[in-house]
């Protein structure tokens, strides 16, 4: 039926799950996501996402030029055999853990490309429905900075569509894909409703020196209001009239094996966590969340989608199609996303 949200539910109970790898560990990482999701399982979730490159851990670290070639052989070989495969165990796992659990999943990971004879890297988001199948999957279409060293870059069709769960209509970026504009607007005209932004910690936007990543006397992570990812997604949910589910990774440096090549030389200040949840009025539902591992919970009510709406409707009164249309490349052609029927 027509104007349904959330597929007819009133409220959608989510879930993030902020918790630590088990650094370059992917099968020990599995099996402690398998726990969380049991766990919201337990509570009644509906959804739970985890942040970006959960498995096996983001690549915090950089190799400089006169780096041991061990090392970084070692490092990047770890890399790539943790690294998550599609159509594999790994996958197999996670989808029987949401069956059991009855809970959709969002896995932000590191994805090896499951064509045959690749051995190239993505930075993924899987998502698994609670009926215990790969729904679909998104791959960072622009790594940032040093990620190229490690990741490439995700293509259009499928990869920027959003995914149609029995709790609605779910879709997500990762990390600095929440600032492309175009790509926000792209979910936001497939209606949206809920959208999981994977991040790898928290960190400040500003290149100066008042504002730096952790506070050296407290060691804490700095006030959200000096960080990039506040604004990104409090304007995302206000302008899409849904709700922002943001995951921000949890890395503490003591959980850092002592024999990484390059643990003495990361900044590891990034992964303090961060995660929070937001309404589609661009209010916090749950503030930020630092230093601790959490499974944050909160329920979202359908209600807030309609009350936003009806002040601002992005699909509807506006929006303004005679002027501006949307269009993104398909598998095979041009598609053009409607902004009203």
């Amino acid at each position: 039926m027509s104007g349904k949200i959330f597929n007819g539910r009133q409220c959608v109970k989510a879930a993030i799950a902020q918790i630590a790898p088990v650094f370059m560990d992917k099968d020990k990482t599995i099996e402690k996501a398998i726990d969380y999701i049991g766990m919201a399982g337990e509570q009644k979730v509906d959804i739970v996402v985890f942040p970006e490159s959960f498995i096996p851990a983001f690549p915090y670290w950089q190799e400089g030029p006169n780096d041991a070639m061990e090392d970084f052989a070692k490092v990047n070989l770890d890399f790539q055999n943790n690294a998550v495969l599609v159509g594999s165990e790994d996958t197999d796992r996670l989808a029987q853990a949401a069956l059991k659990a009855n809970v959709n999943i969002v896995m932000g990971c590191t994805e090896l490309d499951d064509r045959i004879g690749s051995r190239t890297l993505y930075n993924s988001m899987l998502y698994f429905s609670r009926t215990g199948e790969l729904a679909g999957r998104h791959r960072k279409v622009v790594p940032t900075n040093t990620e190229r060293c490690f990741h490439g870059m995700g293509q259009g069709g499928e990869n920027l569509k959003i995914k149609n769960l029995d709790i609605g209509r779910v879709g997500g970026l990762v990390c600095w894909e929440n600032h492309m504009i175009m790509m926000r607007a792209l979910l936001a005209c497939q209606g949206e409703e809920i959208h999981v932004a994977c991040w790898p910690g928290t960190f400040s936007g500003m290149p100066n020196d008042s504002m730096t990543v952790v506070d050296s006397e407290r060691k804490n992570p700095q006030n959200y209001n000096t960080s990039d990812i506040e604004p990104a997604i409090r304007c995302h949910a206000f302008e899409s009239q849904g709700f922002v589910l943001s995951a921000c990774a949890y890395m503490p440096e003591e959980e850092v094996p002592g024999d990484f090549p390059y643990k003495d030389r990361t900044n590891w200040d990034w992964a303090y966590g961060g995660s929070s949840i937001v309404d589609p009025f661009g209010c916090y539902l749950v503030e930020p969340v630092y230093d601790r591992e959490e499974l944050i919970v909160a329920e979202l009510d359908s209600d807030l989608i309609r009350l936003a709406k009806h002040s601002f409707d992005v699909l509807g009164h506006y929006s303004r199609p005679d002027l501006v249309k949307l269009v993104y490349k398909d598998t095979e052609e041009d598609y053009l996303v409607k902004m009203s029927d």
